[in-house]
Parts: C-alpha cells; sequence; structure tokens
C-alpha cells in the first residue's frame, strides 16, 4: 500500500495542532479497494461517523480534521479494516511538529 497525506500545522497557546487536509490511495493493499481509517495516539479519529472509508488506486479523500499534538514528533497510523482476519497496519506517518506552514507526507 502506498498512500501520501497532506497536513498543516497550526499553533495555538497550548497545544499545537495540525489538520488533515487529504489523504490519496497511490497503490491499494487488496485488490476490491482498501477500507482505511486513521489512529492517532492509539485512538481511531478518521473517519468519524464511519467504520472505515473505501479507497481504490488514485482516489483522494478530504478529511479536513484536526487534531492536538505534541511539539516534536507525532505519528499517524494508517489502517485497513479487515471483515474475517485481524485489521492491517499499513504503515505510518510521522509528522515532526516544530515550524508552521503546509507539509506533505
Amino acid at each position: 500500500m502506498d498512500m501520501s497525506l497532506v497536513l498543516e500545522k497550526q499553533t495555538i497557546a497550548i497545544m499545537p495542532q495540525i489538520r488533515i487536509l487529504t489523504i490519496k490511495c497511490n497503490v491499494p493493499d487488496e485488490v476490491d479497494m482498501d477500507e482505511m481509517y486513521l489512529k492517532y495516539e492509539g485512538e481511531k479519529f478518521w473517519p468519524v461517523e464511519q467504520l472505515y472509508y473505501r479507497m481504490d488506486v488514485d482516489d483522494l479523500a478530504v478529511i479536513n480534521h484536526v487534531l492536538e499534538v505534541q511539539e516534536g514528533w507525532n505519528t499517524i497510523a494508517l489502517w485497513d479494516h479487515d471483515f474475517v482476519t485481524l485489521n492491517n497496519h499499513l504503515g505510518d506517518f510521522r509528522i515532526n511538529v516544530e515550524n508552521p506552514g503546509k507539509y506533505s507526507a
């Protein structure tokens, strides 16, 4: 699975935030589309009102989700929901939160 994520760091008085803008599926892990979801610090945060979001090659999903994060390195985990076997951890987006701006990972 090869995915790309676009995000923007926002700084607030107490905790920095990142806004995850989009996620794009470059190469799906499964033949019939992937059932994707994202986790931060072990908690699923996207999609919000669904168990997963189905994506195929070149699909672009608008996420527009804000997360409060720590200064320094943070990890967003990419998971594929499976109905029969255990869910698959497909990889991580590691984000160093230091300077405000737009980033692509």
